[in-house]
Protein backbone atom coordinates (compact mmCIF):
# COMPACT_ATOMS: atom_id res chain seq x y z
CA UNK A 1 0.00 0.00 0.00
CA UNK A 2 1.55 3.72 -0.92
CA UNK A 3 0.08 6.07 1.56
CA UNK A 4 -0.55 10.04 0.02
CA UNK A 5 -0.60 12.66 1.60
CA UNK A 6 -3.59 15.77 1.09
CA UNK A 7 -4.76 18.89 2.71
CA UNK A 8 -8.32 21.20 3.48
CA UNK A 9 -8.79 24.55 3.41
CA UNK A 10 -12.13 25.25 4.61
CA UNK A 11 -13.81 27.95 2.48
CA UNK A 12 -16.72 28.98 4.48
CA UNK A 13 -17.74 27.69 8.15
CA UNK A 14 -17.58 23.88 8.92
CA UNK A 15 -19.73 21.82 11.04
CA UNK A 16 -18.45 18.24 11.34
CA UNK A 17 -20.83 16.85 14.54
CA UNK A 18 -19.93 14.93 16.95
CA UNK A 19 -22.92 13.20 17.99
CA UNK A 20 -23.20 12.41 21.10
CA UNK A 21 -25.69 14.19 23.93
CA UNK A 22 -24.07 16.78 25.90
CA UNK A 23 -25.44 19.18 28.55
CA UNK A 24 -22.99 21.93 27.61
CA UNK A 25 -24.04 25.71 26.22
CA UNK A 26 -23.21 24.69 23.05
CA UNK A 27 -26.00 22.35 21.40
CA UNK A 28 -24.17 21.07 18.19
CA UNK A 29 -20.34 20.29 18.71
CA UNK A 30 -17.46 19.59 16.47
CA UNK A 31 -15.55 16.20 16.23
CA UNK A 32 -12.73 16.11 18.07
CA UNK A 33 -9.63 14.27 18.18
CA UNK A 34 -9.33 12.10 21.64
CA UNK A 35 -6.22 12.42 22.74
CA UNK A 36 -5.31 16.34 21.39
CA UNK A 37 -9.28 17.78 22.18
CA UNK A 38 -8.94 19.61 18.20
CA UNK A 39 -10.68 19.84 16.24
CA UNK A 40 -11.17 16.75 13.25
CA UNK A 41 -12.85 14.97 10.43
CA UNK A 42 -13.54 11.78 11.48
CA UNK A 43 -11.91 8.83 8.66
CA UNK A 44 -15.65 7.84 8.27
CA UNK A 45 -16.98 11.21 7.70
CA UNK A 46 -14.17 12.31 5.29
CA UNK A 47 -14.73 8.82 3.21
CA UNK A 48 -18.77 9.75 3.25
CA UNK A 49 -17.75 12.92 1.77
CA UNK A 50 -15.96 12.27 -0.93
CA UNK A 51 -18.48 8.64 -1.78
CA UNK A 52 -21.48 11.25 -1.89
CA UNK A 53 -19.43 14.04 -4.35
CA UNK A 54 -18.46 11.16 -6.67
CA UNK A 55 -21.66 9.07 -6.99
CA UNK A 56 -23.31 12.06 -8.35
CA UNK A 57 -24.96 10.90 -11.22
CA UNK A 58 -23.27 10.89 -14.87
CA UNK A 59 -20.14 12.40 -13.21
CA UNK A 60 -17.86 9.51 -12.49
CA UNK A 61 -18.23 5.99 -13.24
CA UNK A 62 -19.95 4.04 -11.10
CA UNK A 63 -17.24 0.96 -11.00
CA UNK A 64 -14.60 3.64 -9.77
CA UNK A 65 -16.82 4.55 -7.10
CA UNK A 66 -17.29 0.88 -6.31
CA UNK A 67 -13.51 0.19 -6.12
CA UNK A 68 -12.95 2.51 -4.30
CA UNK A 69 -15.19 3.07 -1.79
CA UNK A 70 -16.44 -0.15 -1.60
CA UNK A 71 -20.48 -0.93 -1.88
CA UNK A 72 -23.26 0.79 -0.73
CA UNK A 73 -25.74 0.33 2.11
CA UNK A 74 -28.70 -0.31 -0.82
CA UNK A 75 -26.63 -3.08 -2.79
CA UNK A 76 -25.60 -6.56 -1.94
CA UNK A 77 -21.98 -5.72 -1.15
CA UNK A 78 -19.60 -5.62 1.77
CA UNK A 79 -16.58 -4.56 0.52
CA UNK A 80 -14.94 -2.20 2.25
CA UNK A 81 -13.02 -0.46 -0.98
CA UNK A 82 -9.51 -0.45 -2.04
CA UNK A 83 -8.39 3.09 -0.81
CA UNK A 84 -8.04 3.17 3.26
CA UNK A 85 -9.04 6.97 4.49
CA UNK A 86 -7.37 8.12 7.65
CA UNK A 87 -8.80 10.85 9.69
CA UNK A 88 -8.34 14.47 9.32
CA UNK A 89 -6.33 15.82 11.39
CA UNK A 90 -6.20 19.78 12.39
CA UNK A 91 -3.13 21.71 11.15
CA UNK A 92 -3.93 25.85 10.95
CA UNK A 93 -6.66 27.60 11.98
CA UNK A 94 -7.27 31.28 12.07
CA UNK A 95 -7.14 33.53 15.16
CA UNK A 96 -8.46 37.40 15.18
CA UNK A 97 -5.83 40.18 15.94
CA UNK A 98 -5.84 43.90 16.25
CA UNK A 99 -3.23 44.19 13.17
CA UNK A 100 -4.40 42.02 10.57
CA UNK A 101 -7.83 40.73 10.07
CA UNK A 102 -6.45 37.24 10.99
CA UNK A 103 -3.25 35.13 11.72
CA UNK A 104 -2.80 31.99 10.92
CA UNK A 105 -2.27 29.96 13.74
CA UNK A 106 -0.44 26.34 14.37
CA UNK A 107 1.72 24.94 16.96
CA UNK A 108 4.74 22.75 17.83
CA UNK A 109 2.65 19.86 18.40
CA UNK A 110 0.56 20.05 15.62
CA UNK A 111 3.53 20.30 13.36
CA UNK A 112 5.48 17.17 14.88
CA UNK A 113 2.01 15.42 14.42
CA UNK A 114 2.46 16.03 10.59
CA UNK A 115 5.98 15.08 10.50
CA UNK A 116 5.19 11.90 12.58
CA UNK A 117 2.63 11.15 9.97
CA UNK A 118 4.83 11.42 6.73
CA UNK A 119 7.61 9.39 8.55
CA UNK A 120 5.00 6.81 9.88
CA UNK A 121 3.60 6.05 6.81
CA UNK A 122 6.31 6.53 4.62
CA UNK A 123 5.15 9.57 2.75
CA UNK A 124 7.04 10.73 -0.43
CA UNK A 125 7.52 14.90 1.23
CA UNK A 126 9.76 17.35 -0.05
CA UNK A 127 13.00 17.33 1.69
CA UNK A 128 13.33 20.78 2.22
CA UNK A 129 10.18 21.41 3.33
CA UNK A 130 10.54 18.82 5.98
CA UNK A 131 13.67 20.63 7.37
CA UNK A 132 11.71 23.94 7.58
CA UNK A 133 8.64 22.03 9.24
CA UNK A 134 11.56 20.59 11.57
CA UNK A 135 12.55 23.75 12.51
CA UNK A 136 9.48 25.49 13.11
CA UNK A 137 8.60 22.54 15.35
CA UNK A 138 10.81 22.88 17.65
CA UNK A 139 10.40 26.72 18.29
CA UNK A 140 9.02 27.02 21.78
CA UNK A 141 6.24 30.12 22.54
CA UNK A 142 5.74 30.93 25.90
CA UNK A 143 2.37 30.26 27.79
CA UNK A 144 0.00 33.09 26.68
CA UNK A 145 2.83 34.40 24.29
CA UNK A 146 2.19 33.58 20.98
CA UNK A 147 4.97 33.74 18.26
CA UNK A 148 4.63 35.54 14.86
CA UNK A 149 7.80 36.37 12.47
CA UNK A 150 6.66 39.82 11.41
CA UNK A 151 8.54 42.62 13.80
CA UNK A 152 4.59 44.36 14.31
CA UNK A 153 4.30 46.27 17.87
CA UNK A 154 1.60 45.60 20.29
CA UNK A 155 -0.14 42.67 18.18
CA UNK A 156 -2.67 40.75 20.17
CA UNK A 157 -3.66 37.50 19.17
CA UNK A 158 -7.20 36.51 20.67
CA UNK A 159 -6.46 38.22 23.80
CA UNK A 160 -2.77 37.61 24.36
CA UNK A 161 0.11 39.74 23.42
CA UNK A 162 2.10 38.33 20.64
CA UNK A 163 6.53 38.00 20.76
CA UNK A 164 8.10 38.40 17.61
CA UNK A 165 10.56 35.85 16.62
CA UNK A 166 12.99 36.49 13.26
CA UNK A 167 12.49 33.30 12.12
CA UNK A 168 12.31 33.32 7.95
CA UNK A 169 8.90 31.51 7.15
CA UNK A 170 9.10 32.66 3.59
CA UNK A 171 9.95 28.58 2.71
CA UNK A 172 6.35 27.59 5.05
CA UNK A 173 3.72 30.23 2.78
CA UNK A 174 3.55 27.60 0.33
CA UNK A 175 2.61 24.90 2.42
CA UNK A 176 0.98 26.50 5.82
CA UNK A 177 -0.07 30.22 3.90
CA UNK A 178 1.14 33.80 5.18
CA UNK A 179 0.38 35.41 8.49
CA UNK A 180 1.82 32.37 10.54
CA UNK A 181 1.46 32.54 13.89
CA UNK A 182 3.27 29.99 16.42
CA UNK A 183 0.95 28.71 19.95
CA UNK A 184 2.16 27.19 22.87
CA UNK A 185 0.76 23.53 22.80
CA UNK A 186 -1.77 24.27 25.48
CA UNK A 187 -2.92 27.38 24.28
CA UNK A 188 -3.52 26.15 20.95
CA UNK A 189 -5.63 23.43 22.04
CA UNK A 190 -7.50 25.73 24.11
CA UNK A 191 -8.15 27.94 21.53
CA UNK A 192 -12.23 28.65 21.20
CA UNK A 193 -14.46 27.89 18.46
CA UNK A 194 -16.63 30.63 17.08
CA UNK A 195 -20.25 29.54 18.12
CA UNK A 196 -23.21 30.42 15.67
CA UNK A 197 -27.03 31.05 17.07
CA UNK A 198 -29.06 29.16 14.98
CA UNK A 199 -33.11 29.38 15.37
CA UNK A 200 -35.92 26.49 14.77
CA UNK A 201 -38.04 28.27 12.40
CA UNK A 202 -41.68 26.52 12.18
CA UNK A 203 -44.43 28.20 9.68
CA UNK A 204 -42.05 31.11 9.74
CA UNK A 205 -41.94 31.58 13.67
CA UNK A 206 -39.14 31.25 15.85
CA UNK A 207 -39.53 28.46 18.29
CA UNK A 208 -36.17 27.81 20.07
CA UNK A 209 -33.04 29.55 19.97
CA UNK A 210 -29.96 27.03 19.75
CA UNK A 211 -26.27 27.01 19.20
CA UNK A 212 -23.79 25.36 17.25
CA UNK A 213 -19.92 25.47 17.14
CA UNK A 214 -17.94 25.64 13.91
CA UNK A 215 -14.48 25.32 12.62
CA UNK A 216 -13.80 28.75 10.85
CA UNK A 217 -13.53 29.19 7.50
CA UNK A 218 -9.32 29.76 6.49
CA UNK A 219 -8.45 26.68 8.90
CA UNK A 220 -6.46 23.98 7.13
CA UNK A 221 -6.07 19.58 7.86
CA UNK A 222 -4.35 17.22 6.67
CA UNK A 223 -5.59 13.28 5.92
CA UNK A 224 -3.88 10.20 4.25
CA UNK A 225 -4.70 7.80 1.74
CA UNK A 226 -3.85 4.56 1.60
CA UNK A 227 -3.96 3.25 -2.44
CA UNK A 228 -2.83 -0.32 -3.21
CA UNK A 229 0.23 -0.81 -5.35
CA UNK A 230 -0.94 -3.92 -7.07
CA UNK A 231 -3.83 -2.48 -9.75
CA UNK A 232 -3.40 -3.54 -13.27
CA UNK A 233 -2.55 -0.63 -15.89
CA UNK A 234 -5.71 -1.59 -18.15
CA UNK A 235 -7.67 -0.86 -14.95
CA UNK A 236 -6.40 2.51 -14.20
CA UNK A 237 -8.76 4.55 -16.12
CA UNK A 238 -11.70 2.31 -15.15
CA UNK A 239 -11.09 2.34 -11.41
CA UNK A 240 -8.46 5.01 -10.66
CA UNK A 241 -8.13 7.83 -12.66
CA UNK A 242 -11.36 9.82 -12.18
CA UNK A 243 -10.65 10.43 -8.52
CA UNK A 244 -6.52 11.10 -9.03
CA UNK A 245 -7.82 13.62 -11.94
CA UNK A 246 -9.54 15.84 -9.46
CA UNK A 247 -6.49 16.31 -6.93
CA UNK A 248 -4.47 18.37 -9.48
CA UNK A 249 -2.65 21.30 -8.04
CA UNK A 250 -5.86 23.16 -8.48
CA UNK A 251 -7.40 20.86 -5.89
CA UNK A 252 -10.99 19.74 -5.64
CA UNK A 253 -14.40 21.36 -4.21
CA UNK A 254 -15.59 18.71 -1.79
CA UNK A 255 -18.36 19.54 0.80
CA UNK A 256 -18.12 17.87 4.37
CA UNK A 257 -19.93 17.98 7.24
CA UNK A 258 -24.01 19.37 7.89
CA UNK A 259 -25.42 22.23 7.34
CA UNK A 260 -24.49 22.16 3.62
CA UNK A 261 -27.76 24.10 2.08
CA UNK A 262 -26.47 27.14 4.02
CA UNK A 263 -23.26 26.64 2.60
CA UNK A 264 -21.23 24.83 5.29
CA UNK A 265 -18.25 22.47 4.60
CA UNK A 266 -17.62 24.14 1.36
CA UNK A 267 -13.40 22.82 1.34
CA UNK A 268 -11.20 23.13 -1.60
CA UNK A 269 -8.75 19.71 -1.54
CA UNK A 270 -5.47 19.33 -2.91
CA UNK A 271 -2.88 16.85 -3.05
CA UNK A 272 0.47 17.39 -1.19
CA UNK A 273 2.49 16.88 -4.22
CA UNK A 274 6.68 16.79 -4.45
Amino acid sequence: MKTELYKIQTLSNLHVGAGDINFDVIDNQVQRDAITNLPNINSSSLKGAFREAFSIAGEEPTNMVKYIFGGSNDEDSHATGAYSFFEAQLLARPVRSNVKSYFNATSPAVIKNLLESVENFDIEFDDNLKKELEKLSKLKPEKSKPMIFENITNALLEDDKAMFNNFDTSKLTKFLGENLALFDDGDFQKLDLPVLARNFLVDGVSKNLWYEEVVPKKSQFFFCIGKPENIDPKDYDKKIKGFESRFDKEGSKVQFGANKSIGYGFCKVSKVSL
